[in-house]
């Protein structure tokens, strides 16, 4: 109905049940996984399947984990994300759409000064209520991203055959969000 107001519905991340993990190829054949301990966000919803949500995720660079301490040092070093300069990633989405039977979320995430476009492909798993009566929405998300688009271009050659660690790295999330209730 044109005019109408729609109820705004406000989500928190549940950062105890959310997990970002990404994923980069090592020696151009293994994959190296982590992820960052800390993260935040916002989704604000209009419709019960989440399309035309506007989504604020905020990413804690010195919250990256791989379980090798060597290894998160130096993901945190001018190397990579600089974290003592830049200590958030930030996502906007700009439009979350219906894609078969998921979603897709496009928006903006920012590295570094740099921001690119970036879609997630998402499966709304549904809602359910916890034990102690709250209501959750869970998510499954994954994109790929291009490193080098966040000025993210450390690199070693190894053996004439190629390059350590790939320039294509794998988002994959599994999310909670939180009913705000109101």
């Amino acid at each position: 109905m044109p005019g109408s107001k729609q109820t705004k519905t406000i989500w928190a991340i549940d950062p105890v049940h959310t997990k970002f993990r990404f994923d980069a190829k090592y020696l151009l054949i293994t994959s190296v996984s982590g992820w960052f301990r800390e993260v935040e966000g916002t989704v604000h919803s209009v419709n019960d399947d989440f399309t035309g949500s506007e989504i604020w995720l905020t990413f804690y660079t010195n919250s990256i984990f791989t379980g090798v301490d060597e290894r998160d040092k130096h993901l945190r070093s001018e190397d990579f994300f600089d974290a003592r300069n830049y200590p958030t990633i930030k996502f906007h989405s700009r439009d979350v759409t219906r894609d078969g039977n998921g979603l897709r979320i496009s928006g903006e995430l920012s590295i570094k000064e740099k921001t690119q476009g970036l879609v997630f492909s998402a499966n709304y798993l549904g809602n359910v209520t916890d034990p102690a009566g709250n209501i959750k929405a869970c998510f499954e998300m994954d994109a790929t991203l291009d490193r080098k688009a966040f000025d993210i271009t450390w690199n070693q050659v190894f053996d004439k055959a190629g390059v350590l660690i790939s320039d294509e790295v794998k988002l994959h999330a599994d999310i909670q969000l939180l009913r705000i209730p109101g």
